[in-house]
């Protein structure tokens, strides 16, 4: 009899089980809520290094805090800030009742020269010499580079058509635009082809706000309380609810997700784990 036939196939089991066992997907949990220290409204976030800026709507301001909610610098008379971005040292921000994008940098603020006038810009992102504004009353995204303007989108609710663009974003190529009330996320070419649809069939309840990473996207389900994780091929793979109450934006930083608690006056912070 040959012995090392017999045992062979224990031994190879044993190292694909303890293989697949190492795979195990990592999930977002939830870890600990920041209580703003002054009753606002946090629609929106971007990340400063070690420290976060939000967007309070209501008050017509925004707040600069540390991780344990300490104010540490504030923007007051911006008409209805939304959805921010920062980028290389400089806070951008959608003032929507102006139809302005302001960038702020080193206490100073000056208005951003757009090509195409939007209509109550609800968010903007910018890379480098990149920017793309949801165009909110329009129905599209503007995109302005240092060689032309652009725009993606229209109104309506077939496959590349939007209904109220709340946040856009821009990763290797690639438009991701959380479409509101369409109640799904559309991913354009940087042209303006259409490529893909995420959370058509996930019972969204207003796309709001959108974050990505390497690997995942985060998408606010507003008026469900929740927030939903999927992979780029469009999968849904985690969702979010525990303390979760009217999230308008979400943020992906390393191992950690922040959500912003738009009626509880709180921001959530879920750690990879």
């Amino acid at each position: 009899m040959n012995f090392r036939k017999v045992y062979i196939f224990p031994v190879v089991f044993l190292v694909l089980v303890i293989s697949s066992c190492k795979k195990v997907k990592k999930q977002w949990h939830f870890e600990r809520k920041i209580k703003l220290p002054i009753e606002s409204r946090p629609l929106a976030l971007a990340k400063d290094g070690e420290t976060i800026w939000f967007s309070d709507p209501d008050h017509f301001r925004l707040y600069k805090i540390a991780l344990n909610g300490q104010v540490l610098d504030s923007i007051t008379g911006i008409q209805r800030p939304m959805n921010i971005h920062f980028d290389k040292g400089a806070l951008y921000i959608p003032e929507f009742l102006t139809d302005t994008i302001w960038q702020y940098k080193m206490g100073n603020s000056r208005p951003l020269k757009i090509n195409k006038r939007p209509q109550a810009p609800a968010g903007v992102s910018v890379y480098g010499d990149s920017i793309l504004i949801a165009d909110f009353y329009n129905h599209r995204i503007l995109v302005q580079t240092s060689n032309e303007s652009f725009t993606i989108g229209k109104q309506g609710h077939k496959e590349g058509e939007l209904y109220y663009p709340i946040d856009v974003k821009l990763k290797e190529g690639k438009v991701y635009v959380t479409d509101a009330y369409n109640h799904r996320v559309q991913v354009f070419g940087f042209g303006g082809k259409h490529l893909k649809t995420i959370g058509l069939n996930d019972q969204i309840n207003v796309a709001s706000g959108i974050a990505l990473n390497s690997q995942e996207i985060a998408v606010t389900d507003q008026e469900n309380d929740r927030v939903l994780l999927y992979g780029y091929d469009g999968q849904l793979f985690q969702v979010l609810e525990e303390g979760i109450n009217y999230p308008t934006d979400v943020l992906l930083d390393m191992e950690y997700l922040y959500i912003t608690n738009f009626k509880e006056n709180s921001i959530l912070i879920y750690q990879k784990r």
